[in-house]
């Protein structure tokens, strides 16, 4: 199994680069990953401790610019992220869990996701959908290839714990489009689509240099046709000469 801090990032990325993929046409949703959220312009560490700024691992703001940023901070923006995921440790479990809860719904992200990929837990997944100012918890559905997820209304697509490969008892987190009916590629989909590209490119070039060569051998065989049709014309134009002069 890959170190924790290693497995996260992978999650990280591949949210972050596919959901900015989804939407890179438009230019009013910013996805973020990793970032301080300020939504409280009071915060002081010391004197309301509880309004901490958190930082989802990755987010999704729609109805924004999409521009560089170092932060994330509500009153600028005029509205606060649509969607949020967190991919804990073990330990913000429990209390910890529903502080993360408590801040976001406070802040009024509609969509909140957790996911621990380091426990037993059942379930490491859950998402929430802010109503009335309380997170209520989103119903699991099945997907696709008896896979479960949890659908964002937010996203229009199911956050899914999905195998990473057949024989194996690990799994990561995948963005399922049920508009596609397919999983959003990894980064590995993307390697392997690429060598799969290279192979077909590479296929087409042989087979296009096997039909020049073909094509040539073609053109030296009817270049030597017409050669010796030539040499017949001129032969039998010789014979008649001789023929007429006898």
């Amino acid at each position: 199994m890959e170190p924790k801090s290693s497995r996260k990032f992978r999650i990280m990325m591949y949210c972050f680069f596919g959901l900015q993929k989804r939407w890179w046409e438009r230019r009013d949703v910013f996805v973020g990953a990793g970032q301080l959220v300020h939504w409280d312009p009071d915060y002081d560490s010391c004197e309301n401790p509880a309004n901490f700024p958190p930082s989802p691992d990755v987010y999704v703001a729609f109805g924004v610019a999409d521009r560089t940023r170092s932060s994330y901070v509500v009153w600028e923006e005029g509205k606060p992220p649509d969607f949020a995921l967190e991919i804990v440790p073990p330990a913000i479990l429990g209390p910890g869990e529903k502080k993360l809860r408590d801040i976001y719904a406070k802040m009024g992200v509609p969509d909140f996701f957790l996911y621990n990929p380091e426990t037993n837990r059942i379930p490491a997944l859950t998402g929430f959908e802010l109503r009335d100012g309380r997170y209520r918890p989103l119903p699991e559905e099945r997907v696709a290839q008896g896979i479960v997820g949890i659908r964002s209304n937010v996203l229009k697509l199911y956050v899914c714990i999905r195998p990473i490969g057949p024989g194996t008892h690990d799994s990561t987190l995948s963005l399922y489009d049920p508009a596609t009916g397919k999983f959003l590629p990894t980064s590995q989909d993307l390697v392997d689509g690429i060598r799969r590209a290279n192979a077909r490119a590479a296929a087409a070039k042989k087979r296009a240099a096997a039909e020049r060569k073909r094509a040539e051998a073609v053109k030296e065989r009817t270049a030597a046709a017409e050669n010796r049709a030539d040499a017949a014309e001129r032969e039998l134009a010789r014979l008649r000469l001789l023929l007429e002069e006898s």
